[in-house]
């Protein structure tokens, strides 16, 4: 009698120790890693809307397009003064919430978010080229990502079954 009840007491105190690896350890990282996965598709989604953009400017040459004079010449020799592409847009101004109409006044070049709070000034075709770079290096990170959360959803679940053995044992060893 006493051996099983130490039986009863090793088989509770585990399942008491399963459940609380994992309430305490196992679903805080599931959810950090998901919330890393979820960054990652959104910075892919970003790109990729951006990689639209630039192949929208390249393949357009004069449907937004005009020519304006430069803001710096205000003199009346109306052939002469250089004249620059301007180009109209709409910008997001915040989670795709908010927009307004955005004037660029030298569309040959661009700010491309590089990473780590960097923006740099690129032309047209290096940013597709970077953009493109980007996503390909993205997308590698939201396959581990994702392998991650795959993981430790698999321990979960693993654990869950242990817990459920446990909980048979301790039924029979009660009857």
């Amino acid at each position: 009698m006493m051996e099983r009840t130490m039986e009863v007491a090793e088989v509770r105190s585990k399942i008491d120790e399963y459940s609380s690896f994992i309430s305490s350890t196992l679903r805080p990282q599931l959810e950090v890693a998901v919330t890393a996965r979820e960054e990652v598709e959104r910075e892919i989604k970003e790109y990729e809307a951006l990689q639209a953009k630039l192949a929208n400017m390249t393949s357009t040459t004069k449907s937004t397009r005009g020519k304006i004079p430069d803001n710096d010449s205000c003199d009346d020799n109306d052939g002469d003064e250089e004249k620059k592409e301007q180009s109209e847009t709409v910008v997001d101004l915040g989670n795709e919430v908010i927009y307004c109409k955005a004037v660029i006044d030298d569309p040959s070049k661009i700010y491309v978010h590089t990473g780590m709070g960097f923006h740099v000034e690129m032309k047209i075709d290096e940013a597709t080229t970077f953009v493109g770079k980007r996503i390909k290096l993205l997308r590698q990170s939201l396959e581990l990502k994702t392998h991650k959360a795959t993981t430790i959803a698999v321990h979960i679940e693993e654990t869950i079954l242990v817990l459920q053995q446990l909980g048979k044992e301790l039924s029979l060893s009660r009857e």
